[in-house]
């Protein structure tokens, strides 16, 4: 497999982390026993989480259609995409 290959769907990866990420804070923001603060709280992880899977939705797309891509940046990508959604994850185990 090449480096071009594993950076789309590290991509892809992202794209869908984040996207699921931003479904999950979003679920939590719905929640009504919460403070106002922490409804704050989820709605601004919701939106930044959001507006990352568009970006990596972006790349994604500029890599599928014209070949330019960069292997480390897909590969952070994917890796921050895995730890926001497990930080997301266990946030909502909280109390």
């Amino acid at each position: 497999m090449n480096a071009y290959l594993l950076s789309i769907y590290f991509l892809f990866a992202a794209a869908a982390c984040q996207s699921l990420t931003g479904a999950l804070a979003l679920k939590s923001w719905l929640a009504p026993e919460q403070s106002s603060a922490r409804r704050h709280m989820w709605l601004a992880f919701s939106l930044g989480a959001t507006l990352l899977a568009l970006h990596h939705g972006y790349t994604l797309s500029l890599a599928a259609q014209t070949g330019l891509y960069d292997f480390r940046q897909a590969t952070l990508a994917m890796l921050s995409g895995l730890l926001s959604l497990f930080a997301i994850i266990q946030l909502r185990r909280q109390p």
